[in-house]
């Protein structure tokens, strides 16, 4: 098997995971994903294990016996819409993703791949594609028109009162659409979903996001959330579109300003 570089927080278990797999005639091949593949991983990150086997449905079906005969475990049980997928977690918060794949079915996904073993030649290493870090900025692939009508949508969810529900749209307009505006300023384009965002954020931007305030249930508290992330958005994407030379949506923004006065009575710096 392949020397293993791992963080010392996740190698016990790795180890004791990878061998058992190595030493189980019925597993052909295994290898790492996730952090570990792309050489990233630290401490706290998941161990992704996929391996190929030769009887799929046999295997899998007493997978949670097998890896539960290995070492104490907390949480044992299937990823739910992963085929194959199981999650494990062991007393001390080792968490583990283990992927059975049958040998005839299997398939490539493009993922970055660091292989453990293979008896019969079925994978093979695949180098992360990286991040970029360096290009220049550029439009995110969520338009800016999505997030105005998520700021005049949740005028409907306040009217009602639904304040968790707000809370939760509050919450995704931060998160998955001014910080991938963010990125998008500083031409940052991610391969690891919306983990290990410090390195690629400004201090400034860094700054701003925790003066946002938080998000609770509160509605005035929300309300406070929601014009702060309203007026971080709607200076940099316009700054962004025009430094990229595409088209603001200038009265679509207006209705919206004009809603939230309307119905609200709040007002967008």
């Amino acid at each position: 098997m392949r020397r293993l570089h791992s963080p010392p927080r996740l190698r016990p278990v790795l180890m004791t995971v990878a061998d058992a797999c190595e030493r189980d005639e019925r597993v052909l091949a295994g290898w790492l994903g996730g952090s570990l593949a792309r050489g990233v991983a630290d401490d706290w990150s998941d161990i992704d294990l996929h391996v190929i086997v030769n009887d799929e449905a046999a295997f899998t079906a007493a997978v949670l016996d097998w890896f539960g005969q290995l070492m104490p475990l907390v949480l044992a049980d299937e990823i739910p819409g992963v085929p194959g997928g199981f999650i494990f977690l062991t007393p001390g918060w080792v968490h583990v993703d283990f992927v059975v794949h049958g040998a005839d079915t299997f398939e490539p996904d493009g993922h970055p791949v660091k292989v453990l073993f293979d008896r019969a030649g079925l994978v093979h290493d695949v180098e992360p594609a990286g991040d970029d870090p360096h290009g220049g900025p550029y439009l995110p692939d969520t338009p800016s028109t999505t997030f105005l009508y998520f700021m005049g949508n949740l005028v409907t969810v306040a009217r009602r009162g639904e304040w968790f529900a707000l809370a939760q749209g509050t919450a995704t307009m931060r998160d998955s659409l001014l910080i991938p505006l963010m990125l998008a300023q500083n031409g940052v384009r991610k391969s690891d979903g919306a983990k290990r965002l410090n390195r690629y954020l400004t201090d400034e931007q860094q700054a701003a996001l925790r003066s946002i305030p938080a998000i609770g249930s509160d509605p005035e508290d929300l309300f406070a959330a929601q014009r702060a992330i309203a007026h971080e958005y709607l200076r940099r994407g316009r700054r962004l579109a025009a430094q990229v030379g595409a088209e603001w949506p200038d009265a679509l923004e207006s209705a919206v300003r004009e809603l939230w006065a309307r119905e609200l009575g709040m007002a967008i710096e």
